[in-house]
């Protein structure tokens, strides 16, 4: 138990090492309830620290305390890797977005909609957030009592967060989804990755700075005369290190997409221009 961390009654992290982009190496198992429990995320693949988790749950069954549920934000591989082992071992569904759902070899017994409660009794209600984006079935999971909220992928504590559009990632659904997972209320955010976000509305504001910086600079290229995705990695992403570009240019993609969605922008046989 001594890994597992309280943030609030009824409400603990515990993370768990999991193959996931450095220079993260966890993702954060959040448990909720009191006696019932709702695991979020259980994503590890590996056989020791899938023994902690499990002398954790263990204690927790000695103290009366079963788990009901799993829960994950989406369908990613460092978010589900001990899915189907607890799913087997305890004899509980599995909660997701039908999106998600869709996207796991695994079943998925509850389809979780935007505004979907979990009540868990004892005080202890958590809510369903679609936020669409990162992965098209990603949810933010809100414990209303605590305010405390799983936020998945959407900010990390360590890391970054990838829009991949090769992966269904979407930057403008993804900046709505940040807006409004800036509007819940929420007073702390447990990211899949890195340490609890305390200042949640803070955290959120500044990822949707950054990624309208990243936006204008971007614009700024393509107005400079950069046509070509290439050129325009090299003047927008000048601030990232070469050996990241590979993952920039899909960000740069999203990017690319979203404006050109927007009507911002025009593309063309792999050339981009100012729309209009």
């Amino acid at each position: 138990m001594d890994r597992l961390e309280t943030l609030a009654p009824g409400v603990g992290r515990l993370p768990l090492r999991t193959p996931t982009l450095p220079p993260a190496t966890s993702t954060n198992l959040l448990i909720v309830g009191h006696s019932r429990l709702v695991l979020i995320e259980p994503a590890t693949p590996f056989e020791d620290e899938r023994r902690v988790l499990d002398q954790v749950l263990e204690a927790l069954a000695a103290e009366g305390r079963r788990v009901e549920l799993l829960v994950v934000t989406h369908h990613h591989v460092d978010h589900i890797g001990d899915v189907e082992r607890l799913q087997q071992r305890l004899g509980v569904p599995v909660g997701a977005h039908p999106e998600t759902a869709a996207r796991l070899s695994m079943p998925v017994d509850r389809r979780l909609e935007d505004g979907d409660e979990l009540d868990l009794g004892e005080g202890i209600r958590m809510r369903a957030v679609h936020t669409p984006g990162h992965a098209p079935g990603h949810l933010v999971l809100h414990e209303l009592s605590s305010g405390i909220a799983h936020a998945g992928d959407m900010v990390a504590g360590e890391g970054t967060i990838l829009i991949d559009p090769e992966d269904a990632g979407d930057m403008g659904q993804y900046l709505d989804s940040l807006r409004r997972m800036g509007e819940l209320g929420t007073r702390a955010l447990v990211p899949a990755h890195g340490p609890t976000l305390k200042e949640p509305r803070a955290v959120v504001d500044h990822y949707v700075r950054h990624r309208l910086r990243r936006e204008a600079k971007v614009l700024a290229a393509i107005d400079a005369g950069a046509e070509d995705e290439g050129e325009i990695l090299a003047r927008a992403y000048d601030d990232t290190p070469r050996v990241l570009w590979p993952l920039a240019a899909r960000a740069l993609e999203a990017h690319l997409r979203k404006l050109e969605v927007d009507g911002v922008i025009e593309r063309h046989q792999g050339r981009s221009r100012r729309g209009g």
